[in-house]
């Protein structure tokens, strides 16, 4: 075992990490007056709360509203700055940031999700149908689709690549493999830009149709599909898609405060190393230090930032995680709670991580203090899961 990684997960403590520029807008200013930028903290603060949320139209929740009234004491950054406007003088703007923590409390008391951070990355692929013949919009083609494109990302904190037309996709890829549909193309030329999600939108005069692949490593098995009257609109309803898959509602109920989360199937330096990011990823929890480590099983202490259920909703939507069936986890319980005649011949001792866990208590021996038997499934809610990379 790799006691580099071992300790690198036992010391794992987590507030939330979210990207800070989910917490900071950049709001055009009409003119200097007091009563301009007071409105313009307002209209920041709403835009952070629908990028942190994932939810729009909030303005009618009375938590929100409330808040809306205490703008200034959520800022914690403020200054001007300037846009660029396409033909035109730029426009001065005002740029705020605000307390991540009291937005998530705003969200917490508003009944709202959280849609933390890091995001899915989307590569959006623009076949034009619109003029003479149909055309593939790359990144720096300067067509009015891509400024909106961006616009709406920036709006909703969704991370967007657009495909840049060098010589290798444009040996990788044709307008018609696109038009199409043609998966295995798509694939290929999309692997260089390591997206998690790919679309493939059609511009025709009547607005744009397209189709998400949300995971871009299952594109044959996985698919939906919409359509919309601009790419803005198109942007705006990816965003709710992803925001809806991710995001967890904030509670305090007492039986989301803490959880155990164990974790089989974890048979490599790579599992460890990796599964630490996935939980590291989780809007639903707040801190997770490491238990106990028994053959190929992960046991974590986990204090959740929402409910069990959003947690395993979470958690699940990776992939490389599903949840136990009752036959495994009664096959894992066995063999993670080893009995005092058998722990002599255990080739992988069970190492304890518990915070506050003396090394040694007196009277014990060496053995005895690293082959502490697993407490049983009754004395504890915990919640299994396996790895599947």
């Amino acid at each position: 075992m790799n006691r580099f990684v071992l300790a690198l997960i036992a010391c794992l403590w987590l507030p939330s990490a979210l990207a800070n520029d989910l917490y900071h807008a950049s709001i055009p200013l009409e003119n200097g007056a007091q009563t301009s930028q007071q409105a313009a903290k307002k209209q920041g603060l709403s835009a952070v709360l629908t990028k942190v949320s994932g939810q729009r139209n909030l303005s009618d929740n009375p938590a929100v509203k409330q808040a809306l009234q205490e703008v200034d004491s959520l800022i914690t950054q403020l200054g001007y700055g300037e846009s660029d406007t396409a033909g035109g003088a730029p426009t001065r703007t005002l740029e705020v940031g605000f307390d991540s923590q009291q937005v998530r409390e705003i969200l917490r008391q508003a009944g709202l999700p959280l849609w933390g951070s890091p995001r899915p990355s989307v590569l959006v692929w623009l076949v034009d149908d619109r003029g003479l013949e149909r055309q593939i919009i790359w990144e720096q083609s300067e067509r009015p689709v891509i400024d909106k494109l961006r616009q709406a990302a920036a709006l909703r904190g969704l991370p967007v690549l657009i495909p840049v037309g060098d010589f290798d996709d444009l040996m990788a890829i044709s307008s018609s493999d696109l038009w199409g549909g043609f998966i295995q193309p798509v694939e290929e030329a999309s692997e260089r830009y390591q997206p998690d999600g790919i679309v493939i939108a059609k511009l025709t005069d009547q607005g744009i149709r397209w189709r998400l692949f949300p995971e871009a490593n299952q594109m044959q098995t996985n698919q939906t599909r919409g359509q919309a009257r601009d790419a803005a609109a198109m942007i705006h309803s990816l965003a709710d898609y992803y925001a809806q898959q991710t995001g967890v509602i904030l509670d305090q109920n007492d039986d989301s405060a803490s959880v155990v989360i164990a974790v089989g199937g974890i048979n490599n330096g790579n599992d460890y190393v990796a599964l630490e990011k996935t939980l590291a990823n989780l809007n639903a929890v707040q801190g997770v230090h490491l238990r106990k480590l028994n053959d190929d099983t992960l046991v974590f202490d986990a204090q959740l930032a929402a409910s069990q259920q959003a947690l395993i909703k979470e958690l699940t939507a990776n992939r490389e995680v599903r949840l136990m069936t009752s036959q495994e986890q009664e096959a894992y319980t066995a063999n993670t709670s080893p009995t005092a005649s058998d722990a002599q011949h255990t080739t992988q001792p069970a190492v304890e991580l518990e915070q506050g866990e003396k090394a040694g208590e007196q009277g014990e021996s060496d053995s005895t203090q690293t082959l502490v038997p697993d407490p049983q499934p009754s004395a504890e809610k915990r919640l299994w899961f396996v790895w599947q990379p």
